[in-house]
């Protein structure tokens, strides 16, 4: 199908970009490609208004890749899934990256699929949201003046994925010594994204838990956290009876909107599994 016709960008720079972004009438970017392409096709087919401009951020350079700086991985907007399934160095809470990015789609889609893609593209369903509310990450985001700004992962999706400016990075403190589980339940057999995701990161002080974050992604909402779970594993330790414990502390408003018996049955089955990972852990 052709597509409407637009005015193609492709900015070298963060500046240039960010500037371009702001100013540009009716603009899409796009990173990797996997969900403009499809929707642009989606409203021609529909009759919907298309943009006027589309913007790639290809050729932007300072947005690819993945770096140490100090006690934080930092992971470019244009990093891709299978480039975080390639770099050697994620260890501690960060090595769970590398199951969110497997898990995505099949290896054609992790080989053009991008970290910024998956964080800004307002679909609600994406993998990458509950992982980065999960670890605490801050994402930095480029104005048109190139003044940089980090918001937390947590904060930008609780204000619904918002932003007029350029996402530029993520940044995820290390942490070696975090105790850390992704889940995910896939829609069908037969269509690869997913019914809901989990993360649940904690640390082991002595006998109790600490630190705990568990982020949920309901795939109708923004990733949340349920702090009713969180305050729970904050007040346990490691017992063969949490598992099942927590499913009678649930912040149950996440797990309902627009659930079905089974998307429920499957909430309580990952986060017993989740839980149940965890206590096996050393």
């Amino acid at each position: 199908m052709l597509l409407n016709p637009f005015t193609f960008h492709a900015p070298k720079t963060i500046s240039e970009a960010a500037e371009l972004y702001t100013s540009l009438g009716n603009v899409k970017l796009q990173a990797g490609g996997t969900f403009l392409l499809n929707n642009l096709k989606r409203l021609k087919r529909k009759g919907g208004k298309t943009p006027e401009h589309v913007m790639s951020l290809k050729k932007v350079a300072e947005l690819k890749g993945i770096q140490e700086e100090g006690d934080h991985l930092v992971i470019g907007a244009m990093t891709t899934m299978t480039e975080i399934l390639d770099f050697p160095l994620l260890t501690g809470n960060t090595e769970i990256l590398k199951v969110a990015a497997k898990n995505i789609g099949t290896s054609q889609i992790r080989n053009m699929a991008t970290v910024g893609g998956n964080l800004t593209c307002r679909y609600t369903w994406t993998e990458m949201p509950a992982v980065m509310v999960g670890l605490e990450a801050d994402l930095c985001f480029a104005g048109p003046d190139g003044k940089q700004e980090n918001v937390s992962a947590e904060e930008f999706f609780a204000g619904g994925a918002k932003t007029d400016k350029l996402f530029v990075h993520a940044a995820i403190k290390k942490d070696t010594k975090a105790l850390v589980t992704y889940h995910r339940v896939k829609k069908s057999p037969h269509l690869d994204i997913p019914l809901l995701s989990l993360l649940i990161k904690t640390n082991r002080d002595g006998k109790k838990f600490k630190n705990t974050r568990v982020a949920v992604n309901n795939c109708v909402a923004f990733t949340q956290r349920d702090r009713a779970l969180e305050d729970l594993i904050n007040q346990s330790g490691p017992s063969k009876n949490l598992a099942q414990e927590a499913l009678n502390h649930l912040d149950e408003a996440i797990y309902d909107v627009r659930s079905s018996d089974y998307k429920k049955h499957m909430f309580r089955v990952a986060i017993k599994d989740a839980l149940t990972e965890i206590i096996g852990e050393k």
